[in-house]
C-alpha cells in the first residue's frame, strides 16, 4: 500500500516498527525518540534535542512567487520551532541544498543570508551540510539542541486531566496568506504584509519554550499541521481528550480582515503558525504568560475522554469543523 493511501502517520508507525526490530547502538542514551517534535539524547550527562524537517518546490513553496531570504529564514525557522517545542536551547545545524541546474548562486546567497538572520538572533551556528543537484528545489536542515535536563523537557504525552490547554501568539495567518493570497491586489496592504510575514517569517518562541520548562510545564508541541491536528498528538500521546472554546482562539487579525468568517477554520486546521501549544497546571500557565514575552491565551482544558475532542461555540453548543490539519500524504 502506498503512502497516499496509508497516511503520514501510519507510514510512521510502520518506521518505529523497523527501527525496533534493530535497536542499534547506544539505545539507553536515546530517552525520547520518534513521537516528540525533537529526539533527546543523554550524551556526558548532557541531554541533546536533534531535529529535521524540509522545505520542497511545489509543496512548500511556488518558484513563482518565491522570497529567496524568506526561505532562508524559515527553512531554519521550522526547526528551531522544534526545539523550543521541547523547551531546548538551538545550538547548530547542517544545511542540504537540492538546486536545479539553473539555479543562480547569487539566489543561493540570499537564502543563506535569510537563514543567517535567524541563525546569529537564535545563537545559533551553520555547521555544515551538502548541496546536491536536483530537478526542483529542496531546503533540508538538521537542528542540534541542548535540553537544561532529563526532566526539564516538553513531551506530547505529559497532558493531564484538568490541565489547561494555551497557545502563544495568533494563529490562522500563514494559511490565510495562502487563501486570500496575500499577493492579491484586492487586500489592504498592511493586511497583505502580515500575511506575509506569517508564512515566510515565523518567529520560533524560543524563550516561551524555556520559560515553560522554568515554571513546569511539561506538554507542549509546535503547530505546524494545525492546532486541531496538533493537539490530536497530544491526545494520542498522553491518553487525554480535550476541551476546546473557538471563541477564545486567538485568530491572526489580519486573517480575520481578509478571510471573514473561514479565518476561525483556517486558525484550527490551518497549520504553519509555529506557535507554541502546551498544557498545565492554572498556576503555572499563568506565571508562563506573565513571563513569555508573548501573547498567551487559555483556550480549553485536557479531559479524562481519552481521544475525545471537541471545539465548543459561544453557546455551549459543539462544532463540527471539517478537515483535520495537514497532510503529507
Amino acid at each position: 500500500m502506498n503512502a497516499s493511501k496509508t497516511g503520514e502517520f501510519r507510514l510512521i508507525d510502520r518506521i518505529i516498527e523497523e527501527i525496533k526490530k534493530v535497536e542499534p547502538g547506544d539505545w539507553d542514551s536515546l530517552i525520547s525518540g520518534i513521537g516528540d517534535d525533537a529526539a533527546v539524547i543523554e550524551f556526558k550527562s548532557k541531554y541533546q534535542l536533534a531535529t529535521t524537517d524540509s522545505l520542497i518546490e511545489d509543496i512548500h513553496f511556488e518558484m513563482n512567487f518565491l522570497d529567496w531570504e524568506a526561505l532562508g529564514w524559515k527553512a531554519l525557522a521550522v526547526n528551531l520551532s522544534d526545539i523550543a517545542a521541547m523547551g531546548g536551547t538551538p545550538k547548530y545545524a547542517l544545511v542540504s541544498l537540492n538546486l536545479p541546474a539553473s539555479t543562480d548562486f547569487d539566489d543561493v546567497v540570499r537564502l543563506y543570508r535569510g537563514m543567517l538572520q535567524l541563525a546569529k538572533a537564535s545563537g545559533t551556528i551553520i555547521a555544515g551540510g551538502n548541496i546536491s543537484r536536483a530537478e526542483k528545489l529542496a531546503v533540508h536542515i538538521t537542528a542540534v539542541g541542548e535540553a537544561a535536563g532529563k526532566s526539564k523537557t516538553l513531551l506530547r504525552g505529559a497532558a493531564r486531566n484538568g490541565d489547561l490547554i494555551a497557545v502563544t501568539g495568533s494563529l490562522g495567518g500563514a494559511a490565510a496568506a495562502l487563501e486570500t493570497p496575500y499577493r492579491s491586489i484586492n487586500i489592504d496592504r498592511q493586511d497583505a504584509e502580515a500575511l506575509k510575514k506569517a508564512f515566510w517569517r515565523p518567529q520560533p518562541r524560543l524563550e516561551a519554550g524555556k520559560v515553560m520548562v522554568k515554571h513546569g510545564i511539561r506538554c507542549a508541541i509546535d503547530i505546524s499541521d494545525g492546532l486541531l491536528a496538533d493537539l490530536g498528538h497530544i491526545l494520542e500521546a498522553s491518553g487525554t481528550g480535550a476541551r476546546i472554546e473557538a471563541c477564545k482562539i486567538p485568530v491572526n487579525p489580519a486573517a480575520t480582515a481578509t478571510c471573514g468568517a473561514k479565518s476561525l477554520e483556517l486558525a484550527l486546521t490551518g497549520g504553519e503558525d509555529y506557535e507554541l501549544l502546551f498544557t498545565g497546571k492554572a498556576g503555572a500557565v499563568k506565571r508562563v504568560a506573565s513571563d513569555a514575552g508573548c501573547p498567551v491565551t487559555v483556550i480549553g482544558k485536557i479531559t479524562r475522554h481519552a481521544g475525545k475532542l471537541e471545539v465548543m461555540d459561544s453557546r455551549g453548543r459543539r462544532m463540527n469543523i471539517e478537515g483535520g490539519g495537514w497532510r503529507h500524504f
